[in-house]
């Protein structure tokens, strides 16, 4: 008979939660795929930290530890691993997983001791890492590793994996899941939260369909295919089908000319004018650095790059960089929402900030976007869908030649991912260069011309738009 490890029962908590039900067995790797993500973060504050509720129950190993007459004045022995760490980076591997945990009541630490225990507990895991060595000198996976394996021996009984496919490449998120299997078989519950159901299907058990704060679907094993979830995607998926969006994206569409071109040391590729090419770093050696000297080149003296056959030139505002999550680093949270909008536009429009009339132009052609919205004071309490919109609707009207953006979809529900994808067909009718950088694919094949995936430091394999169909890997939401 199956132990259970969490059930919710009903739970209410506007406007988060509606009615959410879900129940969690040991020795299960379950998925649970956000299709609009709203909720998801109250939901793991309810399941880790008994945040109140309005109606329903929540029940972890048995114990009833949260409904609505109130809660366990405690949290529960729940880990949720994300790409924020929470291990301490300046104490060793040994005393993270030993030292740094509840129940440790030992006044001096025996350091021979717990690193020995840490092979122990490392060993049966695969895992090979120096117990004495900094955490923080190490890699994104091997500190998700780590802290399986902490919580482990903090005896928690469920862990929640949020989005790891978004800062670890495939390769790595492989090995994270050979880990996670092991501990499967321990008896241990694992809760795999992703917003690709390609993703879900290839690792897990059994797989939850998560809308508007509520479980609409749970997916056996016998279930997963593409066909069910059509029914659950299909504002996306007949987006993609259009006849207008596959026209853009024809080869012949694409100028002859270099849009950009990059040597980084023995790695090197160009990408022509109008064209929109896909960089997989399967093993994550290349992207961040490539990203980093496009940012400051001049501490990267190897590094060549070239737009529209002109030689880089920082603060050139021809070219647009952005990062994996811009609306915490490319917008100003204290200035209005045309003010951020418009940031760029001094290079565009002369004496724009002293002229109203411009001004007041602008804002009448972006009132439809945005609405009422578009005078608000500031941008806090606005959603990260309008962050997105304000972001993108500057790079539009900065009109570059040369736009790289990393990880553009990695984090964004099935719905987000469709609002931002229409942005990059903008982008396409615009006749934009576009160079995207990415760890996992996350539907960014649906815009592309070219897909170069990168191994070892160089280009490993090319893939043109005709040919994506034979990319062996998860490409996404829906099958190519």
């Amino acid at each position: 008979m199956k132990r259970e490890v969490l059930r919710v029962e009903q739970v209410f908590a506007p406007p988060y939660l509606s009615g959410f039900n879900i129940a969690v067995y040991a020795g299960e790797l379950d998925a649970l795929i956000g299709i609009d993500y709203i909720g998801m973060d109250y939901l793991f504050s309810v399941l880790q930290y008994n945040s109140p509720v309005h109606y329903g129950r929540v029940f972890y190993n048995g114990i009833r530890v949260n409904d609505q007459n109130g809660m366990l004045c405690r949290s529960n022995k729940i880990s949720i691993v994300t790409k924020k760490s929470t291990l301490i980076d300046s104490l060793s591997v040994a005393e993270n997983l030993f030292v740094v945990r509840n129940g440790y009541r030992k006044f001096y630490v025996s350091y021979r001791l717990i690193e020995s225990q840490t092979r122990q507990v490392l060993d049966p895991l695969h895992f090979s890492v120096d117990p004495g060595a900094a955490a923080g000198k190490l890699s994104p996976c091997e500190k998700t590793i780590l802290e399986l394996a902490k919580a482990w021996v903090s005896g928690v009984q469920l862990v929640i994996l949020g989005n790891i496919s978004t800062f670890l490449t495939a390769e790595e998120v492989d090995r994270v899941v050979a880990v996670i299997r092991i501990l499967v078989s321990r008896g241990m519950a694992f809760l795999y939260v992703c917003n690709h159901h390609q993703e879900a299907f290839h690792y897990c058990d059994r797989c939850f369909l998560m809308k508007k704060g509520r479980i609409v679907k749970c997916l056996e094993k016998e279930q997963m295919n593409d066909a069910i979830m059509e029914r659950y995607s299909y504002a996306f998926t007949s987006w993609v089908h259009t006849e207008q969006h596959q026209k853009l994206y024809e080869s012949q569409s694409v100028q002859d000319k270099e849009g950009f071109f990059c040597r980084f040391g023995s790695f090197s590729f160009s990408i022509k004018q109008g064209e929109t090419v896909v960089l997989l770093d399967s093993d994550s050696r290349i992207i961040n650095s490539l990203f980093a000297a496009m940012q400051d080149p001049w501490s990267f003296p190897e590094a060549q790059l070239r737009v529209d056959g002109k030689p880089w030139k920082r603060g050139n505002r021809q070219y647009v960089l952005i990062p994996s999550h811009p609306t915490t680093t490319l917008l100003f949270q204290q200035l209005p929402v045309l003010d951020n909008i418009c940031f760029t536009l001094d290079g565009k429009i002369r004496n724009f900030w002293l002229n109203d009339r411009k001004r007041n132009a602008v804002a009448q052609d972006l009132y439809p976007v945005f609405g009422d919205v578009l005078y608000a004071p500031s941008l806090y309490e606005l959603d990260d869908g309008v962050l997105y919109d304000i972001v993108y609707q500057r790079v539009l009207l900065q009109h570059p030649s040369f736009v790289c953006v990393m990880q553009p979809l990695a984090s964004a529900d099935m719905m987000m991912r469709l609002h931002l994808l229409e942005y990059f067909d903008a982008f396409r009718r615009k006749g934009v260069t576009v160079c995207i950088l990415a760890f996992a694919l996350s539907d960014s094949l649906e815009v592309a011309n070219r897909l170069l995936v990168i191994k070892d430091g160089k280009i490993d394999r090319e893939y043109n738009r005709s040919d994506f169909s034979s990319y062996p890997g998860i490409s996404g939401s829906r099958p190519l």
